[in-house]
């Protein structure tokens, strides 16, 4: 009966195109809802991307400065150690071109080295001066060469 019916056919027809409209707007709000949630999370993830970026600039800012310390530290201790290896250089030179020139007294001058050698080992003397480099407390005055310069009296 349904087919010989014109409005009943009419009819289903046009509920079947109120169904599929209805469809159609609930599966485009559905799709808008979607698509806001997903800009939600969207920006969220990039909120929490912006904090995370922002703290990772701020600790390599802050890495930054300290190897910067340390950096100015190691320049300084390396100033240090240059003055101390001239002094020493000069040292060693001087002692060898003395016992070059008066080889008479060469025994005399390498006693008087290992004197002082031995009183440089005490375990008192060590610990004064190992606190001092380790805290990097060496004065100007110890890194100052020991004797003023000089003219020479005799020419070489």
């Amino acid at each position: 009966m349904s087919g010989k019916n014109p409005f009943w056919n009419y009819d289903y027809n046009a509920a079947q195109r109120n169904r599929e409209i209805v469809d159609s707007y609930q599966q485009a709000n559905e799709a808008r809802l979607d698509s806001q949630q997903s800009q939600f999370e969207a920006s969220m993830a990039n909120d929490r991307v912006s904090r995370i970026q922002m703290q990772l600039n701020n600790t390599i800012n802050s890495h930054k400065k300290v190897v910067a310390d340390y950096e100015q530290r190691l320049e300084g201790f390396r100033l240090n150690f240059f003055k101390i290896m001239m002094q020493s250089n000069i040292f060693y030179r001087t002692i060898n071109r003395l016992q070059e020139e008066w080889p008479d007294q060469k025994d005399h001058i390498l006693d008087e080295i290992q004197r002082q050698r031995d009183y440089c080992n005490h375990p008192e003397y060590r610990e004064k001066w190992w606190n001092a480099v380790s805290k990097n407390n060496i004065g100007e005055s110890v890194l100052a060469f020991p004797y003023p310069q000089r003219e020479l009296k005799k020419k070489p």
